[in-house]
């Protein structure tokens, strides 16, 4: 007999998994004419116009001092800080590159497991640990072969940094996020606040840096894909949520950390070559570290 909800889960993640791909597409066309600081800004507007509202109309709006600082803790380092790394590294490395590095966040959530929560490793975890740096190696090296602007591994290494930061913030973010739905927020109020949190920051700093206003972006090239990305941002993350309301977290997760496949798919197909230049090295990389984290995130 059909389990019709964790079929839809697996559906709803699979969605997620490609909308997040489309961010990525959406990040490297826009930065190629635009800024980080441009499409960052945008996205962050999207989450919150399309999810602020949403959440005051279709939920209670029920925060504690706790909750309301966790969401804002969860903003900085997911909405705000790993945003702008991943950002910052799709437009140095490419969306094909970034995005197998970023699903590694599995991983340093793990360490944080053992660290914080004090949980054990199993054999399963450890395999998919071993496969996610067997790969990032691999990708390391692929990349300083391949892109002309990295002269050798130590350059490679320098900026696969920006990615791996960016993996660690998000493997923060959800210890964060855990205590704000422990005190009963839901999940659009939280993801609202986190999401205002991460605009407000970014807008301020952005304002203090560069003395911009904010309408400025209105009038820079690329606008259309910014907006692209910030709404398959936002829409990523409603799939995702909607997944896990209706479906087992071993259902769902290994499926959300198939989108570095998807990201290789669709750069090969909609991307210029001179953008994103898939080789058979980059692919053997992706599909390690994609395995590894779903090893990783089911066990």
């Amino acid at each position: 007999m059909i389990e019709w909800g964790s079929f839809l889960g697996a559906g709803l993640a699979t969605a997620a998994a490609i909308a997040f791909a489309l961010q990525y597409l959406f990040v490297r066309v826009g930065t190629t004419d635009g800024s980080v600081s441009d499409v960052m800004l945008v996205s962050l507007v999207c989450n919150v116009v399309v999810v602020l509202p949403l959440g005051l109309a279709l939920t209670p709006v029920r925060v504690t001092t706790v909750s309301v600082f966790s969401f804002v803790a969860a903003g900085i380092v997911g909405s705000l800080l790993a945003r702008v790394l991943e950002f910052q590294s799709i437009q140095k490395i490419g969306a094909s590159r970034t995005s197998p590095i970023v699903a590694a966040n599995v991983l340093f959530a793990t360490v944080l497991a053992v660290i914080v929560l004090d949980e054990s490793v199993s054999a399963r975890h450890f395999s998919g640990i071993i496969l996610v740096v067997v790969g990032v190696a691999v990708l390391s090296w692929e990349t300083s072969a391949n892109d002309e602007s990295i002269l050798s591994v130590r350059d490679a290494g320098v900026a696969l940094s920006l990615p791996l930061l960016a993996a660690i913030f998000i493997a923060l973010e959800p210890i964060f996020v855990n205590y704000g739905y422990n005190e009963g927020t839901s999940v659009l109020t939280g993801f609202g606040v986190k999401a205002v949190a991460g605009l407000v920051g970014f807008a301020t700093y952005r304002w203090l840096v560069s003395n911009e206003r904010v309408t400025a972006v209105l009038h820079q090239p690329g606008l259309v894909y910014h907006v692209g990305a910030g709404l398959a941002n936002t829409a990523g993350v409603g799939l995702y949520f909607a997944a896990l309301a209706v479906a087992p977290v071993s259902i769902v997760m290994p499926l959300l950390q198939s989108g570095p496949l998807f990201v290789l798919v669709l750069s090969a197909v909609f991307l210029p070559r001179h953008l994103e230049r898939i080789t058979p090295r980059l692919i053997a990389a992706a599909v390690t570290i994609v395995v590894g984290a779903m090893l990783v995130s089911i066990s």
